[in-house]
């Protein structure tokens, strides 16, 4: 039992002596909030007693963190920089001094300024900037609203019903000399159906037409098909340029009910560069035999009702422009 004891005196400041292994050892003998000691006494028997953990403890400011060893040395950068927020003090005292230094060192060099002129002109700053401080609060306001509505502008765009609108055809690439790499396609629509009554249609059914925003695309539309109502067979095809440098660039589809004064949305569809070509690789290759039916068409779900059915094929420029040259050959031109 004397071997237990805690030594004083001179034998207190010694440092601790831990045997290899310590931290193997507490692990495997850690009971919920009590991790076991392995120290050694000052004649060489192992100390196993048991001690509990503090948590927080306040003995150092701002505080200190008394928990288990394996959560403290689970690798030396926490020992780094614990040292580091121990003395922080000294880095901050030692930051001023070499600023001190620096300016003093400036004003020392240079012929026409003084200590006084120094401190002269920084009382004139400080001074003229608490006078315009309300001016630079205005105007760091005002650059934080630009911000945030940069930062927020999808769900700006979405608010305003304005998300599929492109305003500037332009892109940061061009000038720089990397052109996007556009390929057209054609988009064949066929029929909609299990549509939602227009806003204030009671005695008059739907009067469709399909509405189509891409990129820089201008917008495309079908015609309006009268007294269409919950469906319709459309029937319709139009040709589309897509990036396949960007395949998250979204097409949205419009399904609209035109009225007396304005058009009024049913529906809509939206899909990625990426999806358009993967509904490509289902239906384009079946171009050889196309028809209307639905073995060369899939059906889409809308939001936030009905169904549409698509199919979209390649197109081919070069065949377009063979034929155009046979035809005005045949015709004399």
């Amino acid at each position: 039992a004397c071997h237990c004891r805690r030594p004083r005196g001179a034998a207190a400041r010694r440092p601790r002596r831990r045997p290899p292994g310590w931290r193997r050892l507490a692990a495997r003998t850690r009971t919920g909030a009590v991790l076991q000691r392995s120290t050694m006494t000052e004649g060489g028997i192992q100390d196993l007693r048991p001690r509990e953990r503090r948590g927080i403890v306040y003995d150092k400011w701002p505080f200190r963190l008394d928990i288990a060893v394996e959560y403290q040395d689970c690798d030396e950068q926490v020992h780094h920089m614990t040292g580091v927020y121990t003395r922080l003090h000294v880095f901050y005292w030692t930051l001023v001094y070499v600023t001190l230094f620096m300016i003093m060192f400036t004003i020392g060099i240079l012929p026409d300024w003084s200590a006084d002129d120094f401190a002269d002109y920084s009382k004139r700053a400080m001074f003229w900037t608490l006078d315009r401080m309300v001016k630079i609060i205005t105007s760091l306001s005002i650059l934080f609203g630009f911000y945030l509505v940069f930062k927020f502008r999808e769900r700006v765009l979405v608010a305003a019903g304005m998300e599929h609108i492109t305003v500037f055809s332009w892109k940061i690439n061009d000038p720089l000399g990397f052109r996007s790499k556009l390929r057209p396609v054609e988009v064949y629509i066929w029929k909609v159906d299990n549509l939602r009554s227009g806003n204030g249609k009671v005695l008059k059914a739907n009067d469709i037409f399909i509405e189509c925003h891409l990129g820089q695309n201008q917008p495309m539309r079908t015609r309006v098909h009268n007294n269409a109502g919950q469906g319709c067979i459309i029937k319709e095809s139009f040709q589309l340029n897509i990036d396949e440098n960007e395949p998250s660039q979204l097409m949205t589809m419009l399904l609209k009910d035109q009225s007396i004064l304005a058009t009024h949305e049913l529906a809509r569809l939206t899909l990625s560069t990426a999806e358009l070509c993967g509904i490509e690789d289902q239906t384009g290759k079946r171009r050889t035999n196309f028809t209307y039916s639905v073995d060369h068409f899939v059906p889409l779900g809308l939001s936030p009702q009905g169904q549409v059915w698509i199919a979209v094929a390649p197109v081919d420029d070069i065949e377009d422009a063979k034929a155009f040259d046979d035809g005005s050959l045949a015709c004399g031109c």
